[in-house]
């Protein structure tokens, strides 16, 4: 009998225990960073808003929120003296957003960069207790230009084919395809301005006695750790031995008639 009022007693006590914990403690309910960011060219960019909400306990003293972008500082809320930016981000980070939202743990970054990429974390903390969440966070720059060139070699026995896509953020992955089949022999070239965006081109020739009339030939891209892809595919025509050249434009027997795809495959206006 002795014994079983002791086990009722330790698993009472255990709860209460449990249930101080629970009720006494800060911690994370839900951080909503986006996975992906996209920038529209010849716009100025939404601001970018992060969320961070918590649930704090009645008895919980000491209350700090931070936000850490790639493990540096670069937000913090404390209660006696409310939000303060700090950081590459301090000119960046709307320090009224608190007031708009009522909530210490949003934060709104203006006029966002692809340098912006990178890992978030929200931590919040008290004298008795912490928590952290991460996310990632990419940026992506759209391209300035994306071209599909064809033109007849000077000999007319090849078919050069050149496809660039230029300024754009993460690294672009190229691809020449033709006739169904992704090219293996290309020359690519890959640079980076000091803006940090990256200028990527491909070109490979093919041997006119290969290609049909009319033949497809698609240049393709996609930006790594994205879904962001896009590709051209224009249809080669040809109906004489004596063509000379192949350029961009309006529908014709020596010409191309070129086509925009959007990531859904469906063709763009």
């Amino acid at each position: 009998m002795a014994s079983w009022s002791w086990s009722i007693l330790c698993a009472t006590l255990l709860a209460g225990l449990t249930l101080l914990t629970v009720t006494h403690t800060v911690r994370i309910t839900n951080l909503r960073v986006p996975h992906t960011y996209t920038l529209e060219r010849d716009n100025e960019p939404d601001p970018l808003v992060l969320d961070c909400e918590y649930e704090i306990g009645p008895r919980e003293k000491g209350f700090v929120l931070k936000w850490l972008f790639n493990n540096h500082s670069i937000y913090q809320w404390i209660p006696s003296v409310k939000g303060f930016a700090m950081g590459f981000m301090k000119s960046k980070i709307d320090t009224k957003i608190f007031t708009m939202e009522g909530s210490p743990g949003v934060i709104s970054i203006k006029n966002p960069d692809w340098n912006m990429t990178g890992e978030y974390t929200c931590a919040v903390q008290t004298f008795e207790s912490t928590d952290k969440r991460s996310a990632r966070l990419q940026i992506i720059v759209p391209e300035s230009d994306f071209m599909l060139e064809a033109r007849m070699g000077g000999e007319q026995t090849d078919v050069d084919i050149m496809c660039a896509v230029q300024n754009v953020f993460p690294q672009p992955v190229l691809s020449v395809i033709f006739d169904t089949h992704i090219l293996d022999s290309v020359l690519t070239q890959l640079d980076q301005n000091p803006s940090g965006l990256y200028s990527m081109t491909v070109r490979t020739r093919i041997p006119r006695d290969q290609l049909e009339s009319p033949t497809p030939i698609t240049c393709a891209f996609f930006l790594l750790g994205t879904n962001y892809t896009k590709r051209r595919e224009t249809i080669f025509y040809v109906n004489s031995p004596s063509s000379s050249s192949i350029s961009l434009g309006r529908q014709s027997p020596m010409q191309i008639k070129p086509q925009i795809y959007n990531a859904n495959g469906q063709q763009s206006p």
